[in-house]
């Protein structure tokens, strides 16, 4: 489901342009709904006439099939196995016929070593022909290549194949996928949805996007020197960058706040998917400086358990600093980033942490506790990600 922007649910006070041929007249007429009574009329155009043949010329602009050559299929490799092997048939049987001589004994030595001689060659065609020029013939087929060049790049990877080096690494595969989803999915929390609990989704939609307008309205508001207008227009982007929208949960419940007590509204966790990681983050800056709503990354409970277990040991590393983490989707790893003071910009710190490839699969148990090395130690760079223990 797309979100509503807020175009869509405000009330459309569009006015309606003039028009003309009224009492079959070509002059602009100003109707009912024309307020200001300027408008642009229709006659002395500024645009050129088309001439005689330019018609021709414009269509022929895209027509591509005089820009391109026809396309021509390759031609076959210059290598005919089924003549090759037609021949080799017949010196095959010659050859047979050849090897009673080798069993008599009124035919001279020499004789007979020319013919076992004569038998041998066939046999070593043979095989050159079955088990080299016609599986290298079937390769440069495959490929699509036409050229000598391409027949010995064929021939070097059969006879020199290339080994795998990556290893199968269990839940791997699983985890890659996780982060990659998560990288373009986002939860926000605390969205006024209503006074009592609704079900249906097309509501729930529109009353998410009026809350988002209303509250960036009452944050602007409560900032002087905030622009109105440019907040609302910097939301609806963000909003309108959502690719879909679903609604977790089958309908909303009173909302409670995470310091405690309730809300007097209803609330549901919203899911917001999109296009790429960008657009995710901007969405995120965006609505959490101009409407104050709470929107975190979607990741599994096992990634988000681990997440926050590596935040609190860098927390307790880094004492009076803001620490913030995130996952790497390249090197499956989290790191980490930290406020010296709780001011300043965000320095990436060399701490990592190494996921572990298992934890997507059933019956892994997320640790509680992440042992960092105090500031200073040396590291062994092993590979629990710059010598962190998991304790």
């Amino acid at each position: 489901m797309k979100p509503l922007l807020f175009r869509d649910i405000a009330v459309k006070s569009i006015p309606v342009p003039p028009v003309t041929g009224v009492n079959n007249s070509t002059r602009p007429y100003a109707n009912f709904y024309d307020d200001s009574r300027t408008f642009r009329g229709r006659s002395y155009s500024n645009k050129r006439r088309r001439g005689d043949g330019q018609d021709e010329l414009l269509d022929s602009v895209f027509d591509l099939t005089n820009d391109y050559p026809p396309i021509v299929p390759p031609d076959r490799p210059a290598v005919d196995v089924a003549s090759i092997k037609t021949v080799l048939v017949e010196a095959t049987t010659m050859a047979e016929n050849l090897r009673p001589i080798l069993d008599r004994d009124d035919i001279p030595q020499d004789s007979k070593a020319i013919v076992a001689m004569l038998v041998t060659l066939v046999n070593l065609v043979g095989a050159v022909v079955e088990k080299g020029v016609e599986p290298l013939s079937a390769a440069v087929v495959g490929s699509g290549a036409t050229t000598s060049r391409g027949f010995a790049n064929a021939a070097r990877r059969i006879a020199n194949p290339t080994h795998q080096t990556n290893r199968f690494v269990p839940g791997r595969k699983e985890l890659a996928e996780a982060l990659k989803k998560s990288d373009v999915e986002a939860v926000l929390f605390g969205a006024n949805l209503g006074d009592s609990g609704i079900a249906h989704r097309g509501t729930l939609n529109a009353s998410f996007t009026a809350d988002l307008k209303k509250r960036t309205v009452e944050t602007a508001g409560s900032q002087p020197g905030t622009n109105l207008d440019e907040a609302l227009r910097v939301v609806e982007d963000a909003l309108s960058c959502v690719e879909n929208v679903e609604f977790l949960g089958q309908r909303s419940q009173p909302y409670k706040p995470p310091g405690g007590g309730t809300a007097e509204f209803c609330s549901v966790p919203i899911k917001l998917t999109f296009p790429d990681k960008d657009t995710r983050m901007n969405f995120e800056r965006t609505v959490r400086a101009n409407t104050g709503l709470k929107v975190s990354q979607s990741l599994p409970p096992v990634l988000r358990g681990q997440m926050a277990a590596f935040r609190r040991a860098l927390e307790g590393k880094y004492k009076g600093d803001l620490i913030m983490t995130r996952p790497d989707p390249y090197r499956l790893e989290f790191v980490a980033y930290r406020k010296e003071g709780g001011a300043g910009k965000w320095d990436q710190l060399p701490d990592t942490y190494q996921i572990p490839p298992q934890c997507m699969l059933p019956g892994f148990k997320s640790p509680d506790v992440i042992v960092l090395p105090p500031c200073g130690a040396a590291t062994d760079g092993g590979s629990e990600g710059d010598g962190m223990k998991v304790g």
